[in-house]
């Protein structure tokens, strides 16, 4: 995953306008470290309406967008940020997320290899682009990069590290989630305990398996979801449970708008010990494909 990182930004006209959207930007900063993103969004919407022309603004609010999952309106901010400063290498590496987790792998891994070219030792474009690589199936580059990674500092290629030890080629346990092709055709999957979404194990552990899909959903309205664990429940017979035979299924509460805009709550229930091809649930969109 991504590192978000801001970047400072710095006004070099002192004109009325430009300290206005200075004021601004700095508000919308301070809300985004704070964890506060939508009002971060809304400072910096209005910092960029006063000055459109500093790369760094639209860079943040594309960060900012990146922290609850907005990814087709973060690439929109990276999109810019790059046309105001072509040669700036955060930028290609945050674009490269965003795409990623638009399934356009090709456009991803494109961005991370110019970012890499910008700056040969840049060690955070070889983790992310080693996390590309295993999460596409392609194990040795994957590992070679977070070998590199590791040597230029990025302590969490530590246990990628150890894991190449000890699955050098590709793992058939292991069940990327990279699109959804099949919807539902009933009300009952995913959003009843007896017919969970089967997700697995993927290459960064099952708990990424089920960030991945949750992000893959779009609402009615094209937006994606907002979600948040519970806890879990249910226990059910598996062969793949970590202690004896039974396993547990992970509880998730989304949150998404309906075709009025009113927003709603619903539970849903998912596995990361079995797996079959995933669906979108009913009712419910994915992300466009690439």
């Amino acid at each position: 995953m991504t590192k978000i990182a801001f970047t400072l930004f710095i006004f070099f006209s002192l004109s009325a306008s430009a300290q206005d959207a200075k004021a601004l930007y700095e508000k919308g900063l301070e809300l985004a470290k704070q964890g506060d993103a939508d009002s971060a969004i809304k400072y910096f919407d209005q910092s960029i309406a006063l000055k459109d022309d500093e790369f760094v603004a639209w860079y943040n609010r594309g960060i900012t967008k990146l922290m609850i999952h907005h990814y087709e309106d973060a690439l929109t901010d990276f999109d810019q940020t790059l046309k105001l400063a072509p040669g700036y290498k955060k930028a290609y590496l945050n674009r490269g997320s965003a795409k990623k987790h638009l399934t356009d792998y090709e456009g991803a891994l494109e961005d991370l290899n110019f970012a890499i070219k910008l700056d040969t030792i840049y060690g955070e474009a070889y983790y992310n682009r080693g996390l590309l690589y295993n999460m596409t199936g392609k194990r040795i580059p994957a590992c070679l990069d977070f070998e590199r990674a590791l040597s230029l500092g990025i302590k969490n290629a530590q246990s990628k590290m150890e894991r190449c030890k000890q699955y050098p080629t590709a793992d058939t346990s292991i069940h990327p989630i990279l699109y959804l092709k099949r919807a539902a055709d009933n009300d009952k999957y995913g959003f009843s305990a007896d017919h969970p979404i089967m997700l697995g194990n993927g290459p960064e552990g099952g708990p990424a398996n089920e960030r991945t899909y949750l992000e893959l959903l779009r609402d009615v309205n094209g937006k994606p979801l907002k979600y948040e664990r519970l806890g879990s429940c249910c226990a059910y017979k598996s062969a793949h449970a970590f202690f004896g035979d039974k396993a547990l299924l992970d509880e998730y509460q989304i949150t998404y708008t309906v075709a009025n805009g009113t927003e709603k709550k619903a539970t849903v229930y998912i596995s990361m010990y079995d797996y079959e091809e995933p669906m979108i649930l009913y009712g419910f969109k994915t992300v466009a494909a690439h």
